[in-house]
C-alpha cells in the first residue's frame, strides 16, 4: 500500500512541475540560486537586491565599479546560468 502512495506522490509532483505558473516560479528560484553560486561571497557584499521577472535578472549594486565590470561579462554570466539550468531561462541581466 505504501509503495502505491509513493508512486502516486511522484506522479503528482511531476504534474505540478509541468504546471506553467509553478514551473516559472521554480525557474526563478533556480536562477537566483545559480546566480548566488556564480558570483560567490566576494561579490555578494556589493549587491543590494536581485529579482527575476519576465526572463530578466534585475541586480541592484552598491558599486558603480562592480556594475561596470559585470556589464562587460553580462553575456558570459547569462550563458553560465542557462548552462547550469540546462535550458534557456534567462535572456538578459539588468544592472542598476
Amino acid at each position: 500500500m505504501c509503495r502505491n502512495n509513493i508512486n502516486t506522490i511522484g506522479q503528482v509532483i511531476k504534474k505540478l512541475i509541468k504546471n506553467k505558473k509553478l514551473s516559472k516560479r521554480l525557474d526563478a528560484l533556480n536562477v537566483l540560486d545559480v546566480w548566488n553560486n556564480i558570483i560567490g561571497k566576494d561579490l555578494e557584499k556589493y549587491i543590494k537586491s536581485t529579482k527575476f521577472v519576465d526572463d530578466k535578472l534585475y541586480v541592484k549594486l552598491r558599486s558603480s565599479i562592480v556594475r561596470n565590470e559585470m556589464s562587460y561579462k553580462k553575456t558570459q554570466l547569462i550563458q553560465r546560468i542557462n548552462k547550469k539550468l540546462n535550458k534557456e531561462v534567462i535572456k538578459d541581466i539588468i544592472l542598476k
